[in-house]
């Protein structure tokens, strides 16, 4: 067990290598689960989180790809099965506490270095 899987939990720590490939992939999930009912186009989000669409538009579809987001017609909703809506959850949760919040942050981090 890795320093970061006995701080978050085995959980946290695979969804994190499963969807969260960058710091703005965690902005968006972390922007779909408290805001569960919106139905927003790429624009509009990136407008909400102080990006460039250019930015937003490749962690969308990687989103979209893994199962978290659910892309039709130009436009982007949360739609995360009950286990992933579960372990989103529990990555939200972590994200709260300061000593999981810096786990998260080196666990995300690592990953951008490793490509």
């Amino acid at each position: 067990m890795n320093d970061a899987e006995g701080v978050l939990g085995p959980t946290v720590t695979r969804f994190v290598e499963d969807h969260v490939r960058s710091l703005l992939a965690w902005d968006v999930v972390v922007f779909f689960h408290r805001n569960q009912d919106v139905v927003i186009t790429s624009a509009e989000l990136a407008e909400r989180l102080g990006r460039r669409e250019e930015e937003v538009d490749p962690e969308i579809d990687f989103l979209c790809r893994t199962g978290v987001l659910d892309c039709e017609d130009g436009l982007i909703q949360y739609k995360a099965s009950a286990e992933n809506d579960l372990r989103i959850g529990e990555f939200v949760e972590a994200c709260h506490d300061r000593s999981r919040r810096l786990a998260l942050i080196a666990l995300v981090l690592h990953r951008i270095a490793r490509g």
